[in-house]
């Protein structure tokens, strides 16, 4: 059973870590420590040179990963091992198809099956998505789209036909980690994508608090939200002192799950 099609009616929450940050040894303490908290959803950032999307807080945490030699094979064994805590948290991978393609699709899908719900691809264009869709379902992976303020009806209705798992939506155009919500402008664009489909909508960039999470649930019709770059960011706030940052991470997560 795929985990993301029993995922609660509201309320989602959807934690992002990169695989590796800052360490191999020290990624397995963070997740197992998101892990403990039983969020709905866990997304898995596999680690890559160039992530586009991704805003400086989350480049530098790729970075870390990278300079301790992580690969996207140890990256998977790690998801793998954790996958046996997992009990009812679905499990999302978030990567490049660069990263896929490098690795090889039939390796990945390989590696993957039985652990993992669902996949974001970041820069994989509707398009081309047919083999690697194809794939994914055979084995019961749901291929996640992205919606950004910026996709026009016409193209969300093709990028969302027969969408599984939940839609990720962009609060805001520009890289994860941005500042301004504009919940009027979320809760528009939030409806118009619920028209479309009836798989759940969560909004990633640009949570940061707890009261971000309540704004999201109270002020939209958005049914969650993704935090990714604000986990990341306690570590540097506490200069890099990792014992410090668990307990901060706890603080955290406990606030925002509400």
């Amino acid at each position: 059973m795929n985990k993301l099609d029993t995922l609660p009616k509201k309320k989602i929450l959807s934690l992002f870590m990169t695989c590796g940050f800052p360490t191999l040894d020290q990624s397995k303490k963070i997740f197992n420590e998101i892990l403990s908290h039983q969020p709905d959803i866990i997304e898995f950032g596999l680690p890559f040179s160039d992530p586009m999307a991704d805003g400086p807080i989350i480049q530098e945490a790729n970075k870390l990963a990278l300079r301790s030699k992580l690969s996207t094979q140890k990256s998977l064994n790690l998801i793998t091992e954790l996958s046996k805590s997992k009990n009812n948290t679905a499990f999302v991978i978030m990567c490049y198809l660069n990263t896929i393609r490098k690795f090889g699709l039939n390796k990945f899908i390989k590696n993957i099956k039985s652990i993992v719900d669902g996949i974001i691809i970041v820069d994989l264009p509707f398009e081309e998505e047919g083999e690697i869709k194809k794939s994914l379902s055979k084995n019961n992976i749901h291929l996640i789209k992205l919606i950004s303020p910026m996709t026009d009806k016409k193209r969300s209705k093709k990028l969302l036909k027969d969408s599984k798992g939940f839609i990720y939506y962009i609060s805001a155009t520009g890289i994860t980690g941005s500042n301004r919500l504009d919940y009027k402008e979320i809760n528009k664009n939030v409806q118009s994508i619920k028209k479309m489909s009836s798989v759940p909508v969560l909004v990633g960039f640009g949570i940061k608090s707890k009261k971000d999470v309540v704004n999201i649930s109270n002020k939209t019709k958005a049914d969650g939200v993704i935090i990714g770059s604000a986990l990341i960011q306690k570590y540097f706030d506490l200069k890099m002192d990792f014992n410090k940052y668990l307990k901060k991470l706890n603080k955290f997560i406990k606030e925002v799950k509400v």
